[in-house]
This record gives C-alpha cells, structure tokens and sequence, in this order.
C-alpha cells in the first residue's frame, strides 16, 4: 500500500476568469475560480497534467460552469513580474499579437477551444510564476493595459498543499534540451523554437515579461 502511494502525486490545477462584478466594485479584484486535484503517476510531468486536466473538463465541460467560485484574489501579481521562457526574437508572430489585442479590446478573452485560458503558469519553489504557455496572449494583454494577473484568464499549476515545483520540474519546458540543465540555473536560459536545433537553448536577455514586452514593442507596430 505504502509502496503504491509513493508512485502516485497531487497536483493541483486552477483556473481564473475575472468576474464581471469587479467591474462594479472598482478595486475589489475579484474572479471566477475552479480548482481541480489531479493524481497521477510520479512520472507525469506538468505538461502531462495540464492535458489530464483538459481531458478531465472536455468530457465533461459543464463541470466548471456548475462550480466557479467567487473569491477575492489575493496578493496581485503584476504581469511584469512573470518568468518568460522566450527572448523577445524568440516571439516571431507579430500579426497573432496583433488580432488578440483587437480581440481583447472588443471585449473577448483568449482561450482555448475548450474555453479553458490559454495563459499558463507554474510556481516555483521560491514563489516565482512562470508563464510556460501563452507568451504571444500575454503580450497582447500587456498591450491592451492589463497590468495583473486577476484581470486576465489563466490556469496555474501547483503542487500539492499549493507548494511550488523543484527546479528540475521546471526542465521540462526545455524540451529535448532539458538535459543539458543538468546542474545548471535554468533562469540564465530561454527557449527558442524558431531557430535551428542547436540554438534553440539561448542564454536569457529578458529576464521577465515586463522586460519582453519593452523589447518586443519596439518590433511591433500597432499604435
């Protein structure tokens, strides 16, 4: 029995949406929310939980309708403040970036098919948010004025009792170049998976969203 449960984790996913409401209270920063305990095997990686937790709602999509909660969010994280995994020439697709914040400014949100947020995150172990999924949305928010993480959708991943992930979980996200980490800081690197296999693994010249977003909009030419 022991050696059972020692093969299994407890992740846990949540989701947020912002709520209507705050629009009514100014200040008040509050949002819509679904929390949903994922068990898996030791072996399942964050990726891996995010697609059970896709699965999970697409069979059953009126789940999270049924059981959004209200709450208050707490401790508002500024979109600057988040951890990219792409220097600015890592993000190739200006024009996406540009029919999202038309999208956003006509009121809409970016989501999934699923309607699931297309923004995700990780927290680490010394309570950093890494944006692993959703770099061209988050840009299109952060040029549509958004400023915090509760006025914009998105899904976040944790461990269990809310801990966050070692840095070895954190690897993942490199891909095939996750092994060449080993022993390194995976905070000095990005991905790039516009360039050749080789360069892919780049050293960091952003180290955050707020520091993308000043270098990207220099490329992009909307306003």
């Amino acid at each position: 029995m022991n050696g059972l449960s020692a093969e299994k984790k407890k992740r846990i996913v949540k989701i947020y949406y912002p709520s209507k409401k705050t629009k009514e209270k100014k200040g008040a920063n509050l949002v819509e929310s679904f929390t949903s305990g994922i068990t898996s095997s030791k072996e399942k990686n964050i990726y891996d939980i995010v697609e059970i937790f896709r699965e999970k709602m697409f069979a059953d999509s009126l789940t999270i309708k049924k059981n959004l909660i209200l709450e208050y969010y707490k401790n508002r994280i500024p979109l600057k403040s988040l951890i990219n995994l792409h220097n600015a020439d890592g993000i190739k697709n200006t024009s996406q970036v540009k029919e999202m914040i038309e999208k956003i400014n006509s009121g809409k949100s970016i989501l999934t098919p699923e309607h699931l947020p297309n923004i995700k995150l990780v927290k680490t172990l010394d309570n950093e948010w890494v944006l692993f999924d959703g770099h061209h949305s988050m840009l299109a928010y952060m040029f549509a004025g958004k400023k915090y993480l509760d006025e914009i959708p998105h899904l976040i991943v944790l461990d269990r009792e809310n801990k966050g992930f070692k840095d070895e979980e954190i690897h993942v996200f490199f891909g095939k170049h996750a092994p060449m980490l080993k022993g390194k800081n995976w905070r000095f690197f990005v991905i790039n998976w516009e360039a050749s296999d080789q360069h892919q693994l780049q050293n960091r010249r952003q180290k955050n969203m707020g520091e993308l977003f000043n270098s990207f909009k220099k490329r992009i030419q909307y306003f």
